[in-house]
């Protein structure tokens, strides 16, 4: 790139604290890919990046897909040179009682909050270990300390 900010790619872009994260990278002046399936607020979110001194990307992207991250890893690098930091926020919840969730809402949350963090770093790590740097950062929850009912 040659301007000296950093490639910065996110996941779950469209909103909540991917989307805030995205922002305040492209306050830096960092170039921000935004990953995430809904491209209704990643277009939003691109417009904040962009508002905010940053360069925005959208890719829309499910990161339960390990080929579609690593494709979204491609296009960025692509597009906006080697990855510096990539931040995995992506992450889907259900609200319900325990007896009342349904296997395959179990494997989506599963897909996405747990694999959706180790493909993007596989993505990341593949790309950063030849170049002997980069960040990578895992965004949890303080739900891993206490519950709340229905979650």
């Amino acid at each position: 790139m040659g301007t000296g900010r950093r490639v910065v790619v996110v996941t779950g872009a469209s909103g909540g604290i991917g989307r805030a994260s995205a922002v305040a990278f492209g306050r830096e002046g960092d170039a921000v890919a935004l990953l995430a399936r809904g491209e209704a607020g990643l277009a939003g979110a691109a417009a904040e990046v962009e508002a905010a001194g940053g360069k925005a990307l959208v890719v829309p992207v499910d990161v339960a897909d390990a080929e579609a991250v690593d494709g979204a890893a491609e296009r960025v690098e692509r597009e906006l040179g080697p990855i510096d930091v990539w931040v995995n926020v992506a992450f889907t919840s259900v609200f319900s009682r325990f007896d009342e969730i349904k296997p395959e809402e179990y494997k989506r949350v599963t897909e996405v909050s747990y694999l959706g963090f180790v493909y993007g770093t596989m993505s990341a790590l593949k790309r950063m270990r030849p170049r002997g740097r980069g960040t990578i950062v895992q965004v949890g929850s303080a739900l891993a300390y206490r519950g709340i009912p229905l979650q």
